[in-house]
């Protein structure tokens, strides 16, 4: 089973699906019915009522195996650990050749404290699979619980070996080596772990203290800022670095690496202008440094050039109230006094526009000229965090902000040349042509949409933010060759509705299938945000709690799937959350008190958590938004809705750590870009890709 996260073939897939994901027919259509109504309930969040149907199925015919597995399923997520392994057993005795129903069984025997039977287990399947990665697991952390560091640290190294892209094992195999005294190994699979998935929060701070531990004090300083950044309220991570000198990390910083040439990259060479805009091109107004709900954040001042001459216009009249060279270094700031004001300072110092009602910022017309933003701070919002330079295209507004003053900054720009900066923000511009061209017309419709429908950021002062809350915009930094065909050759191209321009949201990977908006809470039921499944039609959607154990542990043959272009993790991954971590995270919004438990509730077709009930010692609620779902259930915030999760208690009961068995990446609605590169890659034509995320849609042209 090596590389299990490496999809079968659709034909492997569709040939395993009667024992992977159907162990037992039913004997007769009662039976058949109380089962699938199970399943339904389970969908619905009803789990007591769906085990209870799994029981009347059972005492119709005991040997039902599809009853005692998704009623086990169905047991261990209620929290009672020891009847989903005497479910599981019931199980195992009528398919006592399904390693799938006997790795369940050893893991759910571990999660309850019986070490021997889950060991036994777990052998039995490695002897007949001898790389199964799950299996192994168990065995490892069976091993790592007695004290058996070396034996556990050989087992998870067997399990990291054959599955690499499982970044839990690499994490079991850290704790393992940790225990064995081999600090530079426990680092290196901590390492392993994190290069394997960047979110894996549990595995970069594992990493700090293991670089803290070899005293290497700038590497753990980088991992804690990044932890910081995932999550900045959080006590461990802020106590990572506490009482190390700044002197200590200065003194262990490393010299230059050697810069390479990353693999599959696009030549960056200086472009010219883009195809001239012509006829009746929108215009759009976009905000510059913004913050994550796509407001504007203060400036004070903004240091910046154009490469061509440019003029300073009165933004209501128009009239001309200066002018400069291309190159000149100028300064733009709210000037000193108590009226605000903005003043421009050209390169000499000189004020040269002295005005309340905000300037324009033009380079000559027709001349590909560019207003390049100047040492803009690393801490600034949107597309201009990081620091650096900032070329755009078109114009710049400069305006003050209300209250407290301030500037805003709002770039004004054609509509083909806003979708060239957005490309490959939202896309790798690597990816397959026919996705890029999807990209392009979907993000085009997605700002006319955001500008003439939804109107959010009128009272800001522009029609879209530059940020993730509407879309990435990063102007010509962004802009390649390749980009510039993808975008010319779609030009003018929208999604429509019924003749009107269509919402057209999109996700970076579904994990094996689309939901629907009328499943996420306040969404709404708009016609052509339908779930559909993103692979072939053979490969059917989980649609029972055991079918989506397996769905999220031995992935479909979905278009999404890994590839050249899709990363393992943004389609499959695992987390390890300590419950006092994630008990601290959620005590700071909702006051419950010890956290008791964690259960997973509603869900869509999709297999996306709609809901989820958090208990406590003082409070019990519910969290129905997607958002809050994925920021609560991690030390950071979990990729996706799509996931279950295993819970393991201590000797009272209590929770004492959660694994999560997660699928894709964002709320999973409309396009999934990952799907629209694998779409490519079988030789689907954008407008076929459009049509496969969008049901009764139409592609419009805008005919400018």
């Amino acid at each position: 089973m090596r590389g299990f996260l490496l999809s079968l073939s659709a034909t492997a897939w569709v040939a395993c699906l009667p024992a992977l994901l159907s162990p037992a027919q039913s004997t007769g259509p009662p039976l058949q019915s109380q089962i699938l109504e199970g399943h339904r309930l389970y969908f619905e969040g009803r789990h007591r009522k769906a085990a209870e149907l799994y029981s009347q199925a059972l005492r119709e015919d005991p040997r039902s195996v599809d009853a005692w597995l998704n009623g086990a399923v169905v047991h261990s997520e209620l929290g009672e650990g020891a009847r989903a392994v005497e479910w599981l057993r019931r199980a195992a005795a009528l398919s006592a050749e399904d390693p799938e129903i006997r790795i369940a069984l050893a893991e759910a025997e571990f999660r309850v404290g019986s070490r021997e039977a889950a060991l036994q287990d777990a052998e039995q399947v490695l002897r007949s699979h001898p790389k199964d990665p799950f299996a192994l697991i168990v065995k490892g952390r069976l091993h790592l619980n007695a004290g058996q560091a070396q034996e556990a640290a050989e087992a998870l190294e067997a399990a990291a070996a054959s599955a690499p892209e499982l970044t839990l094992a690499y994490y079991w195999l850290g704790k393992a080596r940790e225990a064995a005294g081999d600090s530079a190994g426990a680092l290196e699979a901590y390492r392993r772990a994190v290069l394997g998935d960047s979110y894996f929060t549990s595995a970069r701070y594992q990493l700090g203290r293991s670089y803290l531990r070899l005293k290497r004090f700038y590497e753990a300083a980088k991992q804690s800022a990044q932890l910081l950044n995932a999550d900045p309220r959080s006590s461990k991570f802020r106590a990572l670095l506490s009482g190390i000198s700044q002197r200590s990390i200065d003194r262990t910083k490393p010299g230059p690496e050697p810069r390479e040439k990353p693999l599959n990259s696009t030549h960056r060479e200086p472009l010219g202008p883009p195809f001239p805009p012509k006829g009746r091109v929108p215009v759009m107004r976009v905000g510059l440094g913004t913050n994550s709900l796509g407001k504007p954040l203060r400036r004070r001042d903004l240091a910046f050039y154009c490469t061509r001459d440019f003029t300073v216009l009165d933004p209501k009249s128009g009239r001309v109230l200066s002018s400069g060279r291309a190159k000149e270094a100028w300064r733009a700031r709210q000037a000193p006094g108590k009226k605000a004001r903005i003043e421009l300072l050209d390169e000499d110092g000189r004020r040269r526009v002295l005005t309340r009602a905000g300037v324009i910022i033009r380079p000559e017309p027709d001349s590909g000229g560019a207003v390049v933003l100047k040492d803009v701070p690393a801490d600034s919002g949107g597309a201009l965090r990081g620091g650096g330079e900032r070329p755009l295209r078109g114009e710049l507004e400069v305006s003050l902000l209300g209250g407290r003053g301030g500037l805003r900054l709002v770039n004004i720009v054609d509509l083909e040349s806003y979708t060239h900066g957005v490309l490959a923000s939202e896309m790798p511009i690597d990816s397959p042509m026919e996705a890029l061209k999807a990209q392009a017309v979907v993000a085009r419709s997605h700002a006319l949409y955001i500008k003439t429908v939804t109107r959010r950021h009128t009272k800001d002062g522009y029609d879209v933010c530059d940020g993730q809350h509407c879309q990435v915009y990063w102007g010509i930094r962004n802009e390649t060759a390749r980009s510039r065909q993808v975008v010319d050759a779609t030009r003018g191209r929208v999604v429509a509705y019924q003749g009107r321009i269509a919402h057209v949201l999109y996700s970076s990977n579904c994990g094996g299938r689309t939901q629907s908006g009328r499943d996420l809470k306040g969404w709404g039921d708009v016609p052509y945000w339908k779930g559909v499944t993103d692979a072939a039609p053979s490969i059917r959607s989980p649609a029972s709690p055991w079918e989506l154990r397996l769905w999220l542990r031995r992935p479909p043959p979905a278009f999404c799937r890994p590839s050249l272009y899709v990363h393992p993790s943004h389609f499959r991954w695992t987390r390890v959350i300590a419950a006092e971590d994630l008990e601290e995270r959620i005590n700071r919004s909702m006051k419950i008190g010890r956290l008791l438990g964690v259960l997973t509730m509603q869900r869509s077709l999709s297999g996306h958590l709609n809901s989820v009930l958090l208990k406590g010692s003082k409070a019990s609620p519910v969290v129905a938004k997607e958002i809050a779902i994925r920021g609560f259930l991690g030390d950071g915030s979990q990729r996706s809705a799509l996931f279950t999760v295993e819970t393991e208690a201590d000797k009272k009961g209590r929770p004492r750590l959660f694994t999560f068995y997660g699928g894709g990446w964002g709320h999973g609605v409309g396009m999934c870009q990952c799907g629209a590169m694998g779409r490519a890659l079988e030789g689907q034509s954008y407008h076929d890709i459009l049509a496969a995320y969008y049901p009764g849609v139409e592609l419009g042209n805008l005919r400018y």
